[in-house]
């Protein structure tokens, strides 16, 4: 099953590029997404063999983000009925190919049990996300795009030297990169070694996922990529590399390093929630404010997982959260450029009342994204905040609440902005496009609309509700890093 799971969307990828009609090519899309979620959705009943003699499994960790990376493909295979209305045909051929070929080799970074296998996943990952990132064929898309592809492979370089070190570490003893071998002799490893490891993997890995000082290239990246492509690159791809560090926190974990591995991880979320409120406060441009977003969140990730216990578990319930939020947010920027044909939040003015459906999810992505209760969010971050006043970790507690605070009050002096009716030189009265009337405005698309409301609804109940099923999985994620509730 996890053959089929890891290679089916690469079949019909390469099916896709065959195909004449767009139609077809979007049914593909679609069937594919479906039958991804409901083989994914079967791991959480039957726990699938290991496969291909090792190199292939699925944990608890491995799970939750491929449940994750399912649902939201699925939403934004939904969404792209109606993004793909009126787009050229042949850039739809190119783009759906790879952004099938994407879902296969995040499937795969899931799935490895193996490090040399795994970082090959991230790496194929890179180079699927290029022709995504680069669909409008713009000089600022190309040049986001060589600046992704630059850095995260530099990133990559480093974490393959760090998976080397890891290698020497056993090589008297384990002799080999499987995780699972590796975690039953985690006490033979040559410490220096493991900690040299952990250094390089934490910073290449950290790279692709967004840790500031590493996250230069997220930013334009998320501003230029179509916004389907910046909510699977936020919701999914960073969690891809925010699973590889897991990988090494567990090998940590195993060999008696949680300190070494805790420490750093730490420091690189504080240093991630600063410089994204930096960069927040006073964004002119609304998709790379939420893609800044994605740093501070990428943060509060890295630093749940360094506080341990509780933090583990509120970490790995704030990545699930965070990825459909920010699958809420650049869907409805999607929505916001179709509706505006600007990414200028200052040309955005009035939504609620030109567009009031995009409008009220705007709203939405706000509070979700500024973790306002009664969403998702609020009760994760609170979970993490808590574990660091557990463990009496003061200096992260006032960093933490300072940082997330003035992020707040950055996003909403932008946000509250664009949704109320305040006039714009280059729109009417009302935000309205100067070729449209605020009586009868452009209608919103009912595939552009049911996956955002889809994505509210589940935030908005983790935010009240954490189902049996999915606290369990919680708990036996967290307890393969050593936390728990």
């Amino acid at each position: 099953m996890l053959i089929f799971l890891l290679f089916f969307p690469l079949v019909t990828g390469g099916l896709v590029f065959v195909l004449r009609e767009q139609e077809s090519r979007n049914r593909m899309l679609l069937f594919t997404a479906l039958l991804h979620s409901a083989c994914v959705f079967s791991f959480w009943k039957f726990t699938p063999a290991v496969s291909l003699n090792g190199f292939l499994g699925l944990d608890a960790l491995g799970l939750l983000v491929l449940s994750v990376i399912s649902i939201l493909f699925l939403m934004v295979s939904f969404y792209l009925m109606g993004y793909f209305k009126g787009e050229s045909d042949i850039s739809h051929r190119i783009f759906i190919t790879f952004l099938l070929f994407f879902l296969s080799f995040m499937t795969l970074v899931t799935l490895s049990r193996h490090f040399g296998l795994l970082l090959i996943g991230i790496e194929a990952t890179t180079l699927c996300s290029v022709p995504l990132i680069n669909f409008v064929k713009t000089r600022q898309s190309i040049e986001a795009t060589w600046k992704f592809l630059t850095i995260c492979l530099v990133g990559i370089a480093l974490a393959l030297l760090g998976t080397y070190f890891l290698a020497v570490s056993g090589i008297d003893n384990v002799q080999s990169l499987f995780i699972d071998k590796l975690l039953d002799h985690a006490k033979e490893l040559s410490l220096p070694w493991l900690k040299m490891s952990v250094i390089f993997l934490l910073i290449g890995c950290g790279t692709k996922m967004g840790l500031a000082p590493m996250h230069t290239w997220l930013p334009d990246a998320h501003s230029q990529a179509p916004s389907p492509v910046s909510a699977l690159l936020s919701g999914c791809l960073l969690n891809c590399a925010f699973l590889s560090i897991l990988r090494v926190g567990q090998v940590c974990h195993a060999a008696g390093q949680t300190q070494f591995f805790s420490s750093m991880f730490i420091l690189l979320g504080i240093i991630s929630l600063g410089v994204a409120y930096v960069f927040i406060l006073g964004q002119e441009d609304y998709k790379r404010l939420f893609a800044y977003s994605s740093v501070e969140h990428m943060g509060i990730l890295a630093i749940g997982i360094g506080l341990g216990g509780i933090g583990i578990y509120g970490a790995l319930l704030h990545m699930i959260n965070n990825a459909f939020t920010k699958g809420i947010a650049f869907l409805v920027t999607g929505n916001l450029y179709k509706q505006y044909h600007s990414k200028k939040a200052s040309e955005v003015r009035g939504v609620l009342r030109s567009y009031p459906i995009t409008g009220i999810f705007l709203l939405a992505a706000f509070l979700a994204v500024s973790a306002v209760p009664p969403f998702g969010t609020f009760i994760s971050e609170l979970m993490i905040l808590y574990a660091a006043v557990a463990g009496h970790h003061y200096w992260v507690v006032f960093f933490y609440s300072l940082f997330l605070a003035l992020i707040f009050m950055g996003i909403a002096d932008i946000v509250l902005k664009m949704t109320n009716s305040y006039e714009s030189p280059a729109r009417g009265p009302q935000g309205c496009p100067m070729n449209a009337t605020v009586s009868q405005p452009p209608k919103e698309s009912l595939s552009m609309v049911l996956p955002i409301l889809f994505l509210i609804v589940l935030v908005l109940i983790l935010g009240v509700y954490i189902p049996p099923f999915l606290d369990d999985i919680l708990q036996k994620a967290a307890g393969l890093l050593g936390g728990g509730r």
